[in-house]
Parts: C-alpha cells; structure tokens; sequence
C-alpha cells in the first residue's frame, strides 16, 4: 500500500482527443484541433471522454486532481466527478478572446461559473480557470481579482515560444510577471507549465506562494521546451508533476510523467538533487496539501512480483523503484475516503459510457470539421 497520486493539471474533456491533435505546436494545437473539438463536444461526448478519463487515472492509482473543464457543459463534468467520490477541483474554462465558436462574452461565463460553482460538492471543489492570457480581454482578469481569494485558480503560463510574443507579455517582460500585475498570482494560485520564465519570475512565484504544474511530456510532444524543475525546487517554488490532458500527451498516467520529469532534472540539474522521495510527495501529498484534498483515508494497493518485493528491500532509493515500475497493469485496488474507486478492472463509482468511444469519436469528428 502507498499513498494515491494528484494530477495538479489536467483536462478530462480532451481525453476523447486522444491521438487527433498531432504533429503541432501550442497555438496551431489549439486552433486547428482542440478548439474545434471543444466546441464540438455534445453532453453525451463529453460524458464519455470524462469517464475514460477517469478509468485510466483510478487505474493507475490517482484519485485527486485538478480539471480545467471546457467552455460549455461543464456540469457534466460536475455531476461525474461528484459521483465518482474522488478528490477534485474543477473550473469551467474562461475564455472571452478567440474563435467564435468557443468564446462566450465575459456576463455569460460569469453566469456559467456561477452556475458550476452550485454544482460543486462533497469531494468536489471548485476552481478559476481562465484558459491563458492569449484568450481572455483584460476585463475578464479585472473581474478574477475581484474574486474571493481562497478559490483555487489555475491557468496555462509561458509554454510556449510563440505565446511568449503577445505584446502584453513581452510589455510586461513576461508572462508570469504579467499574471502578477493582473492579480492573479498568490497562494491558492497554480500555474501550468512555466517553461520560459523571464527575469525575476523564479522570485515571483516563490515570494507569492505561486504553484507550477509541470506537464514534461506534454511540453515535449508539443515542442515547447523543458521547465527548469530543479531551479523551481532550490528557490523553494512547490511543483506537481501532472498529465495535461490525452490530447497533448496520450496518456493520464501520473507516475509515467514523474519518471520522465525525474530524467529531465537530471539534465536540467542533477541526478539525485532532487530525491525520489521529494517526487513522490509532490506527486501525492504535497499537491493533496496545496489543492485542499484531505487523503488520511487513501490507499493505492499495487502488485508487485516476489523479484521486485526483493529489489525493493535492497534498493537505494524505494521511492524511486516505486515510481519507476509502470503502474497501470499494476494497480489492484484505489480507495479514496474510505470509498472503493477501483478494484481489479472494476469502477464501482462510475457510470457506464452512455455511447462507444468509437462513435463518440465518430460524432465529435463529423461536428467540427467545418470549424478549423
């Protein structure tokens, strides 16, 4: 039994994307593929991608997370995340800048958070997300300021080469220093991703309390770049490992993206600098603290063969060997607060699929191909 894992970062309505938004930058990424999908997304879709979702975390033993939903039907998020008795905070997407056919106008998506926010309970919390600074007007960020800050609120920062040109950003010399002038930044605030921080930014988000949700394989396949993690620990900055989302990483599988960020640390500072043990508590515990979730009652049960008991009794580092194994296929049994989320291949807690993956593909397909 070991302490479950958190996703710090994830968008459980972009599961369903999986392998459609390849061979792309961020910006292209978004505009010719995932925005379109978004917005191409019926309840029943949506259901769909949220529970396959959910499958793959419970199946490789994450039980906490935080989601930044879509524009639109983000109650059916809601209303599976409620009933599927896991950690999480979950935020509506701000969006008032960009296609048509996803921005809304800032009273609407002030009336929608309104909205989600009633429809957040039990295990489930809720979040700001506006999307990035690239889509959301300046009223928008002054109305978020005004917002009660012990909300979580979370948005994407500095990913990408490209989203670094805005002139806002650059103005301000860059983007994380932007997000501090807007109000954004502070204690109850993650950001996603940082890969090019500017000048002073490692300070910033130390002296505000700032998170960072380090998204490694996401920012490789999309060709932004590397975080520099290890600056980020040694300034005192917390980070979460996480997933991103299916469209961007083809994959929700938690203790991968740690393995795969230990390896870049190793590059980016050293091998051993940050320890297997600090990885394993920003992946679980840490992110737990920082998001509000309280996990005294949870449990991830994983299968071990009788040669890994005994490597692990000799290992140097046992958090490490634990990180390394690969944990879907592994994990037999999640509880969270004392509730079974899923035990060998079964999901107690989650709806049945009310339409085939491959149909719902299908529809979300046929829906936005007139929209790129």
């Amino acid at each position: 039994m070991c302490p479950p894992l958190v996703q710090g970062h994830i968008h459980l309505c972009q599961t369903l994307f999986r392998g459609m938004a390849e061979s792309r930058t961020l910006l292209p990424w978004l505009s010719e593929r995932v925005w379109p999908l978004e917005a191409s997304h019926t309840p029943d879709t949506l259901a769909v991608s949220v529970i396959i979702g959910l499958r793959e975390l419970f199946s490789s033993g994450c039980c906490g997370m935080l989601d930044m939903g879509s524009v639109e039907h983000t109650d059916v998020i809601a209303e599976i995340l409620v009933s599927s008795g896991a950690h999480a905070l979950l935020g509506n997407a701000l969006m008032d800048r960009g296609p048509a056919f996803l921005a809304r106008p800032l009273p609407w998506l002030q009336r929608e958070t309104e909205r989600i926010r009633g429809l957040c309970r039990g295990r489930v919390g809720y979040a700001f997300t506006p999307r990035f600074v690239l889509s959301c007007s300046s009223e928008l960020w002054e109305w978020l300021s005004d917002q009660d800050p012990g909300v979580i609120r979370s948005t994407h920062s500095s990913e990408a080469l490209a989203e670094m040109e805005e002139p806002a950003i650059q103005a301000a010399g860059g983007n994380v220093h932007l997000l501090d002038q807007l109000g954004f930044l502070g204690k109850g605030t993650v950001l996603a991703h940082c890969v090019h921080l500017k000048k002073g930014e490692l300070s910033l988000l130390r002296n505000t309390g700032t998170a960072v949700a380090h998204c490694p394989w996401a920012n490789l396949k999309l060709g932004s770049g590397i975080a520099r993690v290890p600056s980020m620990v040694r300034e005192g900055i917390q980070v979460f490992p996480a997933s991103d989302g299916a469209g961007c990483n083809n994959g929700l599988d938690a203790a991968c993206d740690v393995r795969l960020a230990m390896g870049l640390a190793s590059v980016t500072g050293s091998p051993g600098e940050i320890t297997a043990e600090k990885w394993f508590a920003m992946a679980s515990a840490e992110a737990a603290s920082f998001l509000g979730f309280d996990m005294k009652q949870d449990r991830v049960e994983l299968l071990l063969s009788s040669r890994e008991v005994d490597e692990l009794c000799s290992s140097e580092e046992p958090w490490r060997y634990i990180l390394e194994l690969s944990w879907p296929g592994r994990v037999r049994k999640l509880i969270c607060g004392g509730s079974v989320l899923f035990e060998d291949g079964h999901f107690p807690t989650l709806p049945p699929l009310p339409l085939s993956v491959g149909k719902a593909r299908e529809k979300l397909v046929a829906r936005s191909g007139n929209l790129s």
